[in-house]
């Protein structure tokens, strides 16, 4: 399926209400990693919070495992060089993310547990103001990411701008405590570690 036909037919049973926001965000996510062919993809917002902004990862798509796996917000969304390159050049590509500028903070936490080697996150907006951000990784192996998979992504993020503010929004709202479709991806990208469930698979 083309990429414009699974986008049109994705918001379009969301629109028709056919699936929930949850829903379409966990399908948008496997849908991205399948068209931009990475590991891991996700959709993550921006959120302003008594403790500053954060961006909120809403799903997280884990293609080699199969399912939904949870990540923690990024706390302190306005100060680092991950922030700071992304919110200037709208995008941070990273082909070897364990000694990138912007990624290489997150060697120890995240990227090496992980087994995560590169990663590409490209923000997408709302009337020329960023919202959220699309992010896919590479556990393994590195991969150069290419100028047509950087290009697709905000294609797609162009094409669906309108109708991931209105889901983000929703899910922004309710509860991300872990449930039936959230389960630990183990160590994330944060500054405050989530809490550790002994009975949930890492």
């Amino acid at each position: 399926m083309g990429e414009e036909q699974w986008l049109q037919n994705l918001c379009g049973r969301l629109d028709r209400g056919e699936i929930d926001s949850a829903l379409f965000l966990e399908s948008f996510a496997r849908e991205l990693a399948t068209h931009i062919g990475c590991s891991r993809a996700g959709v993550w917002v921006f959120v302003d919070t008594v403790e500053g902004r954060v961006l909120r990862c809403l799903t997280m798509y884990d293609a080699v495992r199969h399912r939904v796996v949870r990540a923690s917000d990024m706390v302190n969304a306005e100060v680092g060089p991950y922030f700071e390159a992304l919110l200037r050049d709208g995008c941070v590509v990273a082909a070897d993310a364990r000694t990138h500028p912007a990624t290489v903070g997150f060697l120890l936490d995240y990227l090496l547990p992980l087994d995560v080697y590169s990663l590409m996150d490209v923000c997408y907006s709302v009337n020329g103001q960023v919202v959220g951000v699309f992010s896919c990784e590479q556990v393994g192996k590195p991969v150069n990411w290419s100028q047509r998979q950087v290009q697709t992504l905000r294609q797609i993020g162009a094409r669906a701008a309108l109708t991931l503010m209105h889901a983000t929004q929703a899910a922004a709202q309710t509860d991300t405590a872990p449930g039936a479709l959230w389960e630990f991806s183990g160590p994330n990208r944060l500054t405050q570690p989530a809490p550790f469930d002994p009975d949930t698979e890492a």
